[in-house]
C-alpha cells in the first residue's frame, strides 16, 4: 500500500505515478477499531518521513524515473 506524503498543488486523479519502493514498515493487521488503524497510519507516516531523511534516500529524490514522465501534459504538470 502506498501512502503519498507530498502535498500536490492540484488534483492528480488519473495521472500516472512512478514509485520506488525503498522499504517495508509493517505487515497488514486486522484492526479491532478505526482509532487503532489511524494511530498506526500516523506512526507509519513518521517512520517513513524519518527514513526518507537518510542520505541514501535523499540522493534518490531527484531521480529522473521519479520526476520525468512519458505521457500527457497532466503528468508533467503534477510532477512540478
Amino acid at each position: 500500500e502506498v501512502h503519498i506524503l507530498h502535498t500536490f498543488p492540484q488534483d492528480f486523479y488519473g495521472a500516472r505515478m512512478n514509485l520506488l519502493i525503498l522499504g517495508f514498515i509493517r505487515p497488514e493487521y486486522d484492526y479491532v477499531d478505526q482509532e487503532s488503524l489511524i494511530r498506526d497510519i500516523w506512526t507509519d507516516i513518521e517512520v517513513a518521513r524519518r527514513s526518507l531523511e537518510r542520505e541514501a534516500y535523499q540522493r534518490l529524490k531527484g531521480d529522473g524515473y521519479l520526476v520525468k514522465f512519458e505521457g500527457g501534459e497532466h503528468e508533467q504538470e503534477v510532477a512540478r
